[in-house]
C-alpha cells in the first residue's frame, strides 16, 4: 500500500459488483493535493458508485483506495472509516435534521465540551457563526436548518466539512445543481482561496455539465461504462472534446420507427410563448396525437419547468396553451386533468405510488369516476377487471391484485401507474423520467408501451435522462439550454442519434 506524496488519494484497482451489474471495473485514478478534479460522465456510467467507495459507503469488491493515512479495502471500509482517513462527501441532498438548528446539525457528534465536559452552546454558536461568514451565507447559527434555502443548506454541508470535520480530501457530489450563476462563482473562488491556505487539502467535483467542468476544475476523469477512459488537463481540452471522451463510439440505437409520421390533422396541444418562473423563459410548440415528443435538457434547463407548467403545477406561468384549438387555464392539476391531460411525477414513490394499498387500488384509482354507479357504490367486478387487464397487458409480476403495490419491484410499480393513465382517455400524456429506477429488465416494456400504447390516441411528452430511450422511441426532441427550447431533433433527419443529443444537452453544439 504505497500513495505518491503529490496525491491526496489514490483509487488503485477497483471494481464493485451488483448482482448481475458491473457498476466499476477496474478504475484506477489518482486526484493530486492541491486541485480541484472533475469527474463527469453520462447516467450510469460508474461516477456515484465509484464516490460511494471514495467516501466509504460502499466497499470495494476488489482493489483499495489509498490516502497518506490509510486505505479503504474490501474488508476494512465504511463512513466511519472514511472520515478517519480525511475524506468528506457533500451531497446534493445534504442529510441535516431539519428541525434542529444550524449550529446544532454543524457539530452533531462532535459537539464541544466545557467545563466537566459539559455541553458549551455559546462555542458552537461562535463557530457556527464563523462559518456562516467564511461562507458568506444569509444565515444565523439559532435558525432552523429546515427553513432555509436548499442551496445555503448545500454550502453548510460543504462548510461543515472544511472548517469544522477538517476533512482534507473533499468529495463533491452535484453541490452546483441548484446554485445561481453567482453562487458557483462565489464557491469556485473560497474553493481556490481555501487550496492557497491549505494546499494539502483536495476537492473532486462530480457533474454532468461539461461547462461547469470546464470552468471550475483543473483535470477532469470521464467514466464510461464503469471504466475510466481519459483523465485530461482542463486547460489543454475543448468542451467539445471533453464531450466526445464523454459520448465515445456510441453504438447508434437499434430504431424500429424509422421515419417520422406525417401528421394532417390539427395538433392536440398548441403551446405559445410559455413562461414558468426563473426555470422557463420561453417555450412555442405544437404536438399532434400519436406523437411522441421528448424533452431533453440539464438539470435546471427549462424542461421540468415546462412539463410542470403543462400540469398546472406552476399556476402564475405565463404564454398561452390551447388543446384542439381551445385556449386552456391550466391553473392547477385539476384544470389540467379537465382538459384531458395525464401525468406521471418523477418521483414516484413520494407523488404517485399510493403506500400500504392494494396493486389493484393503485390501478384503478385514475378510473373511478367511470368505475362507480350512480349511487357512488364502486362496481368491484369492472375494477378488477380493469386492474387484471393492466397487469396481463403489461406483464405485471405480481401475487395477485390485492397484494400491498409496496412488495413489487420498481419496474412492476411503474407499470401499474403507466397503465392507469389510460384509463381517463387523456389528450395529452406527460411523462416525466417514465424508467428513472426501474430495473434494466423492465425498461424495454415500458418503452413499447409508451410507443405503442400511450400515444395511440393522445400526444405524448417524455423528459428522459437517457439519450439512448429519448432517440429509441421519440419522433421529436426538444433540446432545454438555458431556459428555452434552442434546437429540434427529427426522426430521420441528420442528427438524430445519441452523440448529437448528448452535445446539444450540454451546450457544446447548439444552434440557436
Amino acid at each position: 500500500m504505497t500513495l505518491d506524496p503529490s496525491l491526496s488519494f489514490a483509487v488503485q484497482g477497483v471494481t464493485r459488483r451488483f448482482p448481475g451489474v458491473l457498476a466499476v471495473d477496474s478504475v484506477d485514478l489518482g486526484v493530486r493535493k492541491g486541485e480541484i478534479h472533475g469527474l463527469i460522465g453520462k447516467n450510469g456510467a460508474g461516477k456515484s458508485v465509484l464516490v460511494s467507495m471514495v467516501a466509504g459507503l460502499l466497499a470495494p469488491s476488489q482493489g483499495q483506495i489509498v490516502t497518506e493515512h490509510g486505505a479503504l479495502t474490501p474488508t476494512h471500509s465504511g463512513p466511519a472509516r472514511a472520515k478517519k482517513l480525511g475524506i468528506a462527501l457533500v451531497t446534493q441532498e445534504p442529510a441535516f435534521a431539519a428541525d434542529l438548528s444550524v449550529a446544532d446539525n454543524l457539530f452533531m457528534g462532535r459537539h464541544p465540551g466545557g467545563r466537566l465536559n459539559f455541553l458549551a452552546p455559546s462555542v458552537t454558536r461562535r463557530q457556527s457563526a464563523e462559518v456562516i461568514r467564511e461562507l458568506g451565507l444569509r444565515a444565523r447559527p439559532e435558525d432552523r436548518m429546515g427553513d432555509l434555502p436548499l442551496e445555503t443548506q448545500q454550502l453548510l454541508a460543504f462548510g461543515r466539512a472544511v472548517f469544522i470535520e477538517k476533512a482534507r480530501t473533499i468529495l463533491l457530489d452535484e453541490i452546483t445543481a441548484s446554485l445561481t450563476s453567482e453562487r458557483k462563482e462565489s464557491l469556485l473562488g473560497l474553493l481556490r482561496r481555501l487550496i492557497v491556505d491549505q494546499p494539502d487539502l483536495s476537492f473532486t467535483l462530480i457533474s454532468h455539465h461539461v461547462s461547469e467542468v470546464m470552468g471550475f476544475t483543473d483535470r477532469v476523469s470521464v467514466m464510461r461504462d464503469g471504466e475510466r477512459v481519459a483523465t485530461l488537463e482542463t486547460a489543454a481540452t475543448t468542451g467539445r472534446e471533453l464531450a466526445d471522451w464523454i459520448v465515445g463510439d456510441v453504438a447508434r440505437t437499434e430504431i424500429n420507427y424509422t421515419d417520422q409520421p406525417e401528421f394532417t390533422a390539427p395538433p392536440v396541444l398548441t403551446v405559445r410563448g410559455l413562461k414558468a418562473g426563473r426555470s422557463l423563459a420561453h417555450l412555442d410548440l405544437a404536438l399532434h396525437r400519436g406523437e411522441v415528443l421528448g424533452f431533453a435538457g440539464l438539470e435546471g434547463s427549462g424542461k421540468d419547468a415546462a412539463i410542470e407548467a403543462l400540469y398546472g403545477l406552476v399556476p402564475n406561468h405565463g404564454g398561452s396553451i390551447e388543446m384542439d384549438g381551445v385556449e386552456v387555464h391550466l391553473k392547477s392539476p385539476k384544470a389540467a386533468q379537465t382538459a384531458g391531460i395525464s401525468f406521471l411525477p418523477k418521483h414516484r414513490e413520494e407523488q404517485a405510488v399510493i403506500q400500504n394499498r392494494s396493486v389493484l387500488e393503485n390501478a384503478i384509482i385514475a378510473g373511478l369516476p367511470v368505475l362507480t354507479n350512480r349511487l357512488g357504490f364502486v362496481r368491484r367486478g369492472e375494477c378488477e377487471a380493469v386492474a387484471r387487464s393492466i397487469v396481463t397487458r403489461l406483464k405485471v409480476k405480481t401475487p395477485g391484485l390485492d397484494v400491498p403495490i409496496d412488495g413489487l419491484s420498481g419496474g412492476n410499480k411503474q407499470k401499474i401507474l403507466l397503465g392507469r393513465l389510460s384509463l381517463t382517455a387523456p389528450r395529452l400524456v406527460l411523462l416525466n423520467e417514465p424508467t428513472r429506477g426501474v430495473d434494466i429488465s423492465a425498461k424495454p416494456d415500458i418503452l413499447k408501451m409508451i410507443r405503442e400504447d400511450l400515444s395511440r390516441d393522445a400526444g405524448v411528452i417524455m423528459i428522459s435522462e437517457s439519450e439512448e430511450e429519448l432517440a429509441e422511441i421519440c419522433d421529436r426532441i426538444l433540446i432545454f439550454y438555458q431556459g428555452r427550447a434552442v434546437r429540434e431533433l427529427k426522426r430521420g433527419m441528420p442528427g438524430f442519434d445519441v452523440e448529437t443529443i448528448y452535445k446539444a444537452i450540454q451546450g457544446v453544439e447548439v444552434r440557436v
